[in-house]
């Protein structure tokens, strides 16, 4: 039993050098796009996401970016002093308040996606290409278990 213990441990520790470890080549590879833009990878997203969707409430943009309401809401904070978006509160729920592209985001929405975003996927697709369908599907699977536990921890 200590063993194993041990060994999850070792495993965790590996798993989490080799998470960094692509999260550091994966900004060091997209940076330089999102620089020249002066937004991050999670603004990166939420403009896309904004640019394909539509308005959205707080609570569907963090539900479509997988995070935190309370991240979004900085995250918008962010974007809409860079004017690339707005905030409407909804006239029927005073509780709600919609989030969309200004004419400012919409121009780099059209540009993140000629540009940067064929380039996102030509990466995604060379080094997936080192995985076959079985091993892609575990790694997902694991990854997503492990994503659950981290979110579970209080």
């Amino acid at each position: 039993m200590a063993e194993e213990a041990e060994n999850r441990k070792n495993g965790f520790d590996k798993v989490i050098d080799a998470a960094m470890g692509i999260a550091e080549a994966w900004n060091e590879k997209t940076g330089k796009w999102l620089r020249e833009n002066s937004i991050t990878f999670a603004q990166f997203k939420a403009i896309l996401l904004l640019s394909k969707a539509g308005s959205q409430t707080l609570g569907q943009l963090s539900e479509g970016l997988s995070r935190a309401r309370c991240t979004v809401t900085g995250l918008v904070d962010r974007l809409e002093a860079k004017g690339l978006v707005k905030r409407k509160r909804s006239r029927e729920d005073r509780r709600l308040v919609y989030v969309s592209l200004t004419d400012k985001g919409k121009e780099l929405a059209q540009e993140l996606r000629e540009k940067v975003v064929p380039e996102i996927t030509r990466l995604g697709e060379r080094i997936m290409a080192r995985l076959t369908e079985t091993e892609a599907a575990a790694l997902l699977g694991a990854l997503g278990k492990l994503n659950e536990g981290i979110g579970e921890i209080r």
